[in-house]
């Protein structure tokens, strides 16, 4: 092979290479790009299950409290006489049945 034969061959390998590295680059960069989106959509879902973790606690607290509230009417409710309650029902029995229209 002739000097001139080898430097053509030279060129083009380094040509070769050149191409190569100009498309490992851009897959590179493509990449990049996808785990740059991938990370974004991870941190966006991390964001809003922190936001639902806060809902969640919330409405914990909220629900917790509201049964606390009626907790407290029931014992209030448990500590009336029996005998008041059977009177109230029969007075509103009596009242309901002795109503005029």
């Amino acid at each position: 092979m002739s000097l001139t034969a080898l430097l053509l061959e030279e060129k083009k390998a380094m040509l070769y290479v050149e191409e190569a590295r100009k498309k490992a680059q851009e897959k590179v960069q493509k990449a990049r790009k996808e785990a740059e989106q991938i990370i974004a959509r991870f941190d966006e879902d991390e964001k809003i299950k922190e936001i639902l973790r806060e809902y969640e606690e919330e409405v914990r607290a909220e629900a917790e409290k509201i049964f606390s509230q009626y907790r407290k009417r029931a014992e209030k409710v448990k500590s009336i006489p029996e005998s008041v309650i059977e009177e109230a029902s029969e007075f509103i029995v009596r009242e309901v049945l002795t109503y005029e229209l």
